[in-house]
């Protein structure tokens, strides 16, 4: 019997979703993916999990929320699986260092993103306040510019 062969293997599927807080769905997602192994199975034909599918699930879980892709969690579950750390961390760095170089690109576009923002709301307040004249917009173009930049006799944007 195949029980025997895997005697610490005791969760069915539905258990391992419990403890890991992930779809049985996503299980079978991660299996098909290569992130988990094909697990023994009962006479009956219900996968058995253990401890080592656990953790395996939540190193994914971590990595997902690092913002590594599946293919990338893929390589270092294969490298873990080898308990090689002369292989996996520095891999592991290589990965993080360039998700780091990401986020700050991101967060350099997302501080320009929240300058135009900004730019564009003053803008549109000081339109309806009166401030600036609301007839300049549309002088010369049916549809409203109200959120074209106004450029100032210095060349800078009023």
């Amino acid at each position: 019997m195949m029980m025997d062969l895997a005697a610490d293997r005791q969760l069915k599927i539905g258990d391992l979703a419990r403890i890991t807080g992930l779809s049985i769905k996503t299980i079978r997602y991660y299996e098909s993916r290569g992130l988990l192994e094909k697990p023994p199975r009962t006479e009956g034909g219900y996968r058995l999990y253990g401890p080592e599918e656990v953790a395996r699930l939540r190193f994914v879980q971590r990595a997902k929320l690092l913002g590594l892709t599946l293919e990338e969690i893929r390589e270092l579950v294969a490298l873990a699986a080898k308990c090689n750390e002369g292989e996996i961390v520095p891999r592991l760095e290589e990965v993080l260092d360039a998700k780091l170089e990401e986020t700050e690109r991101k967060l350099a576009e997302l501080a320009a993103f929240r300058q135009n923002l900004l730019y564009y709301r003053t803008r549109a307040s000081a339109l309806s306040e009166g401030v600036l004249p609301t007839d300049r917009y549309c002088e010369d173009v049916s549809f409203c510019g109200c959120l074209d930049a106004v450029i100032g006799e210095g060349g800078e944007k009023l």
